[in-house]
């Protein structure tokens, strides 16, 4: 049926007006587009990216243990790993590192000359000043006075009043620090970038460079450098192992006068953690797997996982107990080892 002039008017009218009634609709539906996508995010979606990437943990006694990770998350558990909470740290910067001398006092270091400190087991947490506005990389305490934290540009800060006050102890070439470890008050060592080591044993009054470089190939003219390392456990004295980049594991029998490579079977891929429980138990972590030995490095083997870390990276690790290890890392994973293997904690 064919419409005359007025009727396919009004037909055209009816479905403009059609049109327009829709409009309200629709911006009502962005409208709550909008809310979703833009507030959302900033409450319950943000409060789970807290828990993402977690880069260090401690744990002072065998059931209180704390790690912290991106975007200022701090995360404990009273029971030796089976339940983890949140804690409010006071700060959005990402925390690279944690430390507990004890159940109560603890202090984490990150992004933006970030210290932090509680004494009241993370309650609550108070920003500490820091003579630099670097990314802070490790944090280390031997007592309630004494710490230590290293930064970009090789700066080891240090403090003898529990945080109030810290200053620049050492700093040299130009690299960035990943870890520090110390065996007692008095012998420690700062591993980084291009593999360089620096080790005291006086307390820091002095820090000496034991390895590492980078140098300009005089042909080419590119730059040369040490390999990369990211983690660094001080056993004693005289023993400490270090692991980095590209499967490298070197380690000390001296002191560090020299360090040697040691080949774990890891291949090419990048390792950032190292961890061990003083009984001649060592635990390696890193991308996509991880390695132990029970036989203080002579042998090794694979670490299973489960879930697999195939797509994934563990980062810091810790010991707790009797040979109880706890590892963290990629997408806030938890990962601990018992008798029937490594299983991540879910919280």
């Amino acid at each position: 049926m064919e419409l005359n002039e007025n009727q396919g008017w009004n037909a055209m009218q009816l479905k403009l007006f059609q049109r327009v009634e829709l409009i309200p609709a629709l911006a009502g539906i962005f409208l709550l587009l909008w809310c979703l996508f833009s507030v959302i995010p900033h409450t319950v979606w943000a409060k789970q990216t807290l828990y993402d990437d977690l880069f260090s943990v401690t744990f002072p006694t065998d059931k209180e243990g704390w790690a912290c990770g991106r975007w200022g998350a701090v995360l404990h558990t009273p029971d030796g790993g089976d339940t983890w909470d949140r804690q409010e740290s006071g700060t959005d910067k990402t925390l690279m590192s944690i430390y507990f001398i004890d159940a109560q006092n603890g202090w984490a270091a990150g992004d933006g000359g970030t210290i932090i400190h509680t004494a009241d087991g993370g309650k609550t947490w108070e920003k500490q000043t820091c003579p630099v506005n670097y990314y802070n990389k490790g944090i280390y305490f031997a007592d309630l006075s004494t710490g230590w934290v290293i930064s970009e540009r090789s700066h080891i800060l240090y403090t003898k009043d529990g945080g109030k006050t810290w200053v620049v102890q050492f700093n040299d070439a130009d690299i960035i620090p990943n870890d520090i470890s110390f065996c007692d008050p008095l012998h420690g060592w700062v591993v980084g970038e291009s593999g360089y080591i620096y080790h005291t044993n006086d307390g820091g009054i002095t820090w000496e460079h034991q390895a590492g470089f980078v140098d300009q190939d005089e042909m080419t003219g590119e730059l040369i450098s040490g390999t990369s390392l990211f983690d660094v456990f001080a056993f004693d004295a005289f023993h400490a192992w270090a692991v980095g980049m590209g499967g490298y594991v070197t380690a000390t029998e001296d002191g560090g006068a020299t360090w040697n490579k040691v080949d774990i079977g890891a291949s090419l891929i990048p390792l950032f953690g190292i961890g061990a429980d003083g009984a001649g138990t060592i635990v390696i972590t890193g991308k996509s797997t991880g390695f132990s030995s029970s036989d203080k490095g002579r042998t090794w083997k694979t670490i299973e996982f489960n879930p697999s870390v195939a797509y994934g990276w563990l980062y810091g690790i810790a010991h707790l107990g009797s040979s109880h290890f706890i590892t963290v890392g990629w997408n806030g994973a938890i990962y601990r080892n018992a008798s029937d293997g490594w299983t991540r904690v879910e919280y």
